[in-house]
């Protein structure tokens, strides 16, 4: 579905040039769930804003970007756009950077399957009460009536699953989206995305610097440090056996007496990964 080959990206600027990524390779298969895991600054955001054409005006970026079989790096125009609004969907790590403000819930829900998909305003407004019920919110007429700033965090990070979904694309790309929320709250919004690419057979590329969240949801995963992809493999090869030196700190950095948990990747819950398990007391992931 995706295959990345030898991208590369530089920021030029007055002063100097920066070499964001480096030679970045990985690919997803049709319904794989791939996690990209590193420190902040290390190319992760970068290597998806370039899927989707949206890097930098100051960026020089090459390489080779292959979605479905389309070099997404020479898409001009509607062909770019349509890429865009159906085909490969983007969940950004920060909702309020992606709604607007003055402007109620049901704008943006609405907004992508009027415009790109066709659909009358109002069986889009009846779209978007459903998939709001089925990413966990109740009372969606209230919630599609509300603006950004009467919701909590977990609610507008449901909002904008909701809007990435509707056009159940092939490719969704998951920007540290749960960064911002509580233990609790981040294992029921990754499990709510992990359903929906189950059900709609969607390839996943998720950027995390949580490695558990990653080994939950991910078939594999793949390690970045200063815009380059160190090493690759199952969550159960990199926490047992770990080739790299930056990949064996990110294990060693993790809080102790987390007991590993041997579970099939098809299997995984946000709540049970190949890292952590549940406190028997509290039902929680630690």
């Amino acid at each position: 579905m995706l295959e990345i080959r030898d991208l590369c990206m530089t920021i030029a600027n007055e002063r100097a040039e920066l070499d964001i990524l480096r030679n970045v390779s990985l690919s997803v298969a049709a319904g794989e769930s791939v996690g990209l895991v590193g420190e902040s600054g290390s190319g992760k955001s970068m290597t998806l804003r370039s899927i989707l054409r949206i890097e930098p005006s100051n960026a020089t970026v090459t390489g080779n970007i292959t979605f479905a079989g389309t070099d997404v790096l020479s898409l001009e125009g509607e062909a770019l756009r349509q890429m865009r609004s159906t085909d490969v969907s983007m969940i950004a790590q920060n909702p309020h950077a992606v709604l607007n403000p003055v402007l109620p819930i049901v704008n943006y829900l609405i907004e992508g399957m009027h415009d790109a998909q066709g659909m009358a305003k109002g069986a889009a407004r009846l779209r978007a009460g459903e998939l709001l019920e089925q990413v966990g919110i109740d009372g969606v007429d209230r919630v599609l009536s509300s603006y950004p700033h009467q919701l909590s965090g977990g609610m507008l990070q449901r909002v904008v699953i909701a809007g990435a979904i509707a056009g159940k694309p092939k490719l969704m790309l998951a920007d540290e989206p749960t960064t911002a929320l509580d233990v609790t709250t981040q294992a029921e919004v990754m499990a709510i995305l992990d359903e929906f690419r189950r059900d709609l057979g969607m390839s996943m590329l998720y950027v995390t610097h949580d490695l558990d969240l990653a080994a939950a949801v991910c078939d594999r995963i793949s390690v970045m440090k200063d815009g380059q992809i160190v090493e690759t493999g199952v969550p159960e090869q990199l926490r047992d056996n770990p080739q790299h030196p930056y990949t064996q700190q990110l294990m060693d950095s993790r809080p102790a007496g987390i007991v590993p948990q041997e579970t099939a990747p098809s299997e995984r819950t946000p709540s049970q990964t190949a890292f952590s398990e549940p406190d028997a007391n509290e039902g929680e992931p630690k």
